[in-house]
Protein backbone atom coordinates (compact mmCIF):
# COMPACT_ATOMS: atom_id res chain seq x y z
CA UNK A 1 0.00 0.00 0.00
CA UNK A 2 1.31 3.45 -0.91
CA UNK A 3 2.13 6.14 1.63
CA UNK A 4 -0.74 8.31 0.44
CA UNK A 5 -3.27 5.49 0.74
CA UNK A 6 -2.00 4.63 4.20
CA UNK A 7 -2.21 8.29 5.27
CA UNK A 8 -5.79 8.52 3.97
CA UNK A 9 -6.76 5.36 5.84
CA UNK A 10 -5.18 6.66 9.04
CA UNK A 11 -6.96 9.99 8.56
CA UNK A 12 -10.36 8.33 8.12
CA UNK A 13 -9.74 6.12 11.16
CA UNK A 14 -8.71 9.20 13.18
CA UNK A 15 -11.91 11.01 12.12
CA UNK A 16 -13.98 8.01 13.17
CA UNK A 17 -12.28 7.90 16.57
CA UNK A 18 -12.72 11.67 16.97
CA UNK A 19 -16.42 11.35 16.11
CA UNK A 20 -16.84 8.58 18.70
CA UNK A 21 -15.03 10.74 21.26
CA UNK A 22 -17.34 13.67 20.55
CA UNK A 23 -20.44 11.48 20.82
CA UNK A 24 -19.23 10.03 24.13
CA UNK A 25 -18.65 13.53 25.49
CA UNK A 26 -22.20 14.66 24.76
CA UNK A 27 -21.92 16.17 21.27
CA UNK A 28 -24.37 15.64 18.44
CA UNK A 29 -22.78 15.13 15.03
CA UNK A 30 -24.26 17.35 12.32
CA UNK A 31 -21.86 16.47 9.48
CA UNK A 32 -18.70 14.57 8.69
CA UNK A 33 -16.28 15.41 5.87
CA UNK A 34 -18.50 18.31 4.84
CA UNK A 35 -17.30 19.90 1.62
CA UNK A 36 -18.19 23.32 0.39
CA UNK A 37 -16.78 25.50 -2.36
CA UNK A 38 -14.33 27.08 0.04
CA UNK A 39 -13.00 24.00 1.78
CA UNK A 40 -13.73 20.98 3.93
CA UNK A 41 -14.64 20.53 7.56
CA UNK A 42 -13.76 17.19 9.10
CA UNK A 43 -16.57 17.13 11.68
CA UNK A 44 -19.36 19.56 12.53
CA UNK A 45 -20.85 18.93 15.97
CA UNK A 46 -23.32 20.62 18.29
CA UNK A 47 -23.40 20.87 22.07
CA UNK A 48 -25.08 23.32 24.44
CA UNK A 49 -25.99 25.91 21.82
CA UNK A 50 -22.49 25.83 20.32
CA UNK A 51 -21.69 24.69 16.78
CA UNK A 52 -18.25 23.12 16.79
CA UNK A 53 -16.20 22.91 13.61
CA UNK A 54 -13.54 20.26 14.25
CA UNK A 55 -10.31 19.72 12.45
CA UNK A 56 -8.95 16.22 13.07
CA UNK A 57 -5.21 15.51 12.89
CA UNK A 58 -3.51 12.15 13.16
CA UNK A 59 -0.03 12.36 14.65
CA UNK A 60 2.40 9.50 15.14
CA UNK A 61 3.58 11.28 18.27
CA UNK A 62 1.49 13.34 20.64
CA UNK A 63 3.82 16.31 20.21
CA UNK A 64 3.40 19.66 18.54
CA UNK A 65 0.31 21.79 18.43
CA UNK A 66 -1.16 20.46 15.20
CA UNK A 67 -3.03 23.74 14.78
CA UNK A 68 -3.84 24.26 11.09
CA UNK A 69 -1.77 26.82 9.21
CA UNK A 70 -3.25 30.30 8.70
CA UNK A 71 -4.18 29.33 5.12
CA UNK A 72 -5.92 26.15 6.29
CA UNK A 73 -7.75 28.08 9.02
CA UNK A 74 -9.03 30.59 6.45
CA UNK A 75 -10.36 27.73 4.29
CA UNK A 76 -12.04 26.08 7.28
CA UNK A 77 -13.56 29.42 8.30
CA UNK A 78 -14.93 30.01 4.78
CA UNK A 79 -16.35 26.48 4.76
CA UNK A 80 -17.93 27.09 8.18
CA UNK A 81 -19.60 30.26 6.90
CA UNK A 82 -20.91 28.36 3.89
CA UNK A 83 -22.15 25.52 6.12
CA UNK A 84 -23.99 28.01 8.35
CA UNK A 85 -25.52 29.72 5.34
CA UNK A 86 -26.69 26.49 3.69
CA UNK A 87 -28.11 25.13 6.94
CA UNK A 88 -29.73 28.46 7.86
CA UNK A 89 -28.16 28.35 11.31
CA UNK A 90 -29.72 30.62 13.86
CA UNK A 91 -27.84 33.65 15.08
CA UNK A 92 -28.51 32.40 18.61
CA UNK A 93 -25.77 29.80 18.50
CA UNK A 94 -22.08 30.32 19.10
CA UNK A 95 -19.35 28.96 16.86
CA UNK A 96 -16.17 27.30 17.99
CA UNK A 97 -13.20 25.86 16.13
CA UNK A 98 -11.67 22.82 17.81
CA UNK A 99 -8.73 20.59 17.06
CA UNK A 100 -8.93 16.89 17.85
CA UNK A 101 -5.54 15.19 17.73
CA UNK A 102 -5.37 11.42 17.50
CA UNK A 103 -2.12 9.60 18.16
CA UNK A 104 -1.21 5.97 18.78
CA UNK A 105 -1.65 5.15 22.47
CA UNK A 106 1.56 5.34 24.47
CA UNK A 107 2.39 2.85 27.16
CA UNK A 108 0.47 3.83 30.26
CA UNK A 109 -1.75 6.38 28.53
CA UNK A 110 -5.48 5.97 28.69
CA UNK A 111 -6.67 7.71 25.55
CA UNK A 112 -4.97 8.63 22.29
CA UNK A 113 -7.30 11.66 21.97
CA UNK A 114 -6.36 15.27 22.66
CA UNK A 115 -9.28 17.69 22.28
CA UNK A 116 -8.25 21.34 22.09
CA UNK A 117 -11.38 23.44 22.45
CA UNK A 118 -11.48 26.88 20.88
CA UNK A 119 -8.12 26.16 19.21
CA UNK A 120 -8.38 29.21 16.92
CA UNK A 121 -10.74 31.98 15.89
CA UNK A 122 -11.73 33.31 12.53
CA UNK A 123 -10.96 36.90 11.69
CA UNK A 124 -13.91 39.07 10.83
Amino acid sequence: MGDRQQSERQGRAAETLAMIWLLLTGHRILARQWRGRGGEIDIVAYRRRVIIFCEVKFRRRASGSGIPTPRQRRRICRAAQEFASRRHLSGNVEWRFDLVQISPPLRGSVLPVRHLKDAWRCDG
